[in-house]
């Protein structure tokens, strides 16, 4: 290892020298990235057992990233999965079968013409793992910590079992990286995109706020709400200059009793808990986003999207010169607990009555809603700030977990007589759902099987996901959603 860093070494010096700095970071980036698959499979290797039914070989595919969860430009995420891939063909033994990006892309786009990815409302990672043609999928994750990038990627089996994983890397940050966005002042950049999106909604009678969060963490800011209240104001004063006249109104993601008791039990397809059709009617539009921040710019991304999913997409820049002291980053940090959430064979829908990562009040009633495309077995955990984590599902009111697949259920409920109060004090708290294909009651330790609420030991509330993970031969999913409370 020490040989191959020093001449890696030597080589970007080379390319430095020779007035070539691009290439010197691509050699780095190409360093990297074998190492991790050197890595990958050094530990897939060591799994004998490891084969495919079919052709004595199991077939190891990398997914495709999800342009909306980098922090780069697409196709530097596409680039660094090619070079995984070629470092996989270099190391995995003979009884292993590595497909390449044509080829993963001419299997998912198999099973979207035959309806299964359509059926498992679009997820890619979801209908690899379900459609047992792939023996091994790579999941990979970027982030961006300051002027570095990190890489992370793991093996998983069609249960969402950790076969491999790879000590995560860094690379630094560079210029191409970043997207080319005009930067404006804010008043100028939220007065574009409300007159953008409007361009697009002519039939626009009531704008619901869905949530504009920091990057890929579900978390709401001060400049979240500043963003909300910047484009509430713009697109009435839109409506009211360009439609004679005709006011538009303003409101959150947010299901009635009524509307919640009319869902229970009926069948529906897993889309309808979508936050654009969560309770929504003719000439409703949802307002979601994030934000990304990208050195003295804040990249914003925005959608506005009309029941059944026809969104419309907005993306620009804001000096963060311009925000004076408003806080950007959240407080908490749910990274770890988030980051493998919807990868696993089943799937599952985990919302909430006011929509994903939600915004309550302190004294509403929190109402979760669940749906999964098969039955399962559900087991739920509620983070609160203070760090204590409680199992709320199943508990002393209801010890029954499962549940019947292809409909929506609302906990609490009819059939879960007890109540969620959100109390005090504001900020962020999590709830944390499991997927389950069997009952697992008898493989977890004592203190999941609870006659009363009791917070979970510290030693086990860490390891959670992981537990649950470790059972081997169960096929399962994570979901997880954020709840912003405020006084």
């Amino acid at each position: 290892m020490k040989l191959t860093r020093a001449i890696i070494a030597a080589m970007c010096w080379l390319a430095l020298s020779s007035g070539a700095p691009a290439a010197a970071d691509e050699l780095v980036e190409r360093a990297t990235i074998d190492e991790i698959a050197a890595e990958l499979a050094a530990q897939l290797n060591d799994r004998p057992a490891l084969l495919s039914a079919d052709s004595g070989r199991a077939k190891i595919a990398v997914a495709p990233f999800k342009d909306e969860k980098l922090p780069l430009v697409a196709a530097y995420g596409r680039e660094f999965n090619d070079i995984l891939v070629a470092g996989l063909l270099k190391s995995v033994g003979k009884r292993f079968k590595v497909m390449s990006r044509d080829s993963l892309a001419a299997l998912i786009n198999d099973m979207a013409d035959t309806g299964r990815i359509q059926a498992i409302d679009g997820d890619a990672i979801t209908a690899l793992l379900a459609s047992a043609q792939v023996d091994v999928l790579i999941v990979g994750r970027i982030e961006r910590i300051g002027e570095q990038l990190t890489l992370s990627y793991e093996a998983v089996n069609a249960n969402s079992e950790t076969l491999a994983q790879a000590a995560p890397r860094r690379l630094p940050w560079r210029q191409q990286y970043g997207r080319n966005l005009d930067a404006h002042l804010f008043d100028t950049a939220v007065a574009e995109a409300a007159r953008r999106l409007a361009e697009n909604a002519p039939d626009l009678r009531i704008l619901r706020l869905g949530g504009i969060r920091f990057e890929t963490s579900g978390e709401m800011t001060d400049f979240s709400r500043y963003v909300e209240d910047g484009l509430s104001v713009a697109f009435k004063a839109q409506y009211a200059n360009l439609v004679t006249g005709r006011k538009i109104s303003v409101k959150r993601v947010k299901l009635s009793r009524a509307q919640l008791d009319a869902m229970r039990g009926v069948a529906a397809p897993g889309k309808n808990l979508r936050d654009e059709n969560l309770g929504a009617e003719q000439g409703t539009y949802t307002l979601t986003g994030t934000y990304w921040i990208q050195g003295p710019v804040i990249e914003l991304h925005l959608s506005l999207t009309a029941p059944g999913g026809n969104s419309i997409g907005w993306k620009g820049g804001v000096f963060e010169s311009d925000l004076g002291t408003i806080a950007l980053r959240p407080d908490g940090n749910f990274g770890t607990w988030r980051r493998k959430d919807g990868i696993g064979p089943i799937n599952f829908t985990l919302t909430t009555s006011n929509g994903r990562d939600p915004v309550y009040r302190v004294g509403e009633k929190m109402n979760l809603l669940v749906q999964a495309d098969r039955d399962i077995w559900l087991r739920c955990y509620y983070l609160q700030q203070d760090g204590m984590v409680f199992q709320i599902f199943p508990n002393p009111f209801q010890q029954e977990t499962k549940i019947a697949g292809g409909q929506p259920h609302t906990i609490p409920g009819q059939r879960f007589p007890f109540d969620f109060d959100i109390l005090p004090p504001a900020g962020k708290e999590l709830v944390k759902c499991f997927a389950l294909g069997s009952d697992v009651s008898k493989q977890l330790p004592p203190e999941f099987n609870q006659d009363e609420f009791a917070p979970l030991p510290d030693d086990m509330k860490h390891e959670l996901p992981g537990l649950f993970r470790g059972i081997q031969g169960v096929a399962m999913t994570e979901q997880s959603t954020v709840i912003n409370v405020v006084e």
